[in-house]
């Protein structure tokens, strides 16, 4: 007697459950005015503001494309391995190094 009790109370608790999360969802007639048809203007406006997020979401992709087919991107030789960071990191050096204002020796041009 007491399993079905219990048994017939965690159906309750279970169905309850299920049924209070359903009365915080917006019913069908809220998504209609009541107050009669649309306005025309109303429409327009809707579909002017649709348009222009469409050409934002394409101008935004056409960044992204633009972005990541740049070649010369940054590159921190984390995709290149060991070898690679350190060929990078020497190259740097280098290029620092050849520069007039970098740690090599001055030049004559530059005092």
């Amino acid at each position: 007697m007491v399993r079905a009790t219990c048994i017939l109370a965690s159906c309750a608790l279970f169905a309850l459950l299920l049924v209070v999360p359903t009365s915080a969802y917006p019913s069908l007639n809220n998504y209609y005015r009541e107050e009669g048809p649309y306005e025309p203007e109303e429409i327009m406006d809707m579909l002017n503001r649709l348009g222009n997020l469409l050409q934002i979401e394409r101008k935004m992709e056409n960044f992204k494309d633009d972005i990541t087919s740049e070649k010369r991107a940054l590159d921190l030789g984390l995709s290149r391995g060991y070898s690679g960071a350190l060929q990078a990191k020497h190259m740097l050096g280098v290029a620092a190094a050849n520069s007039a204002f970098g740690p090599g020796r001055r030049r004559r041009d530059a005092q």
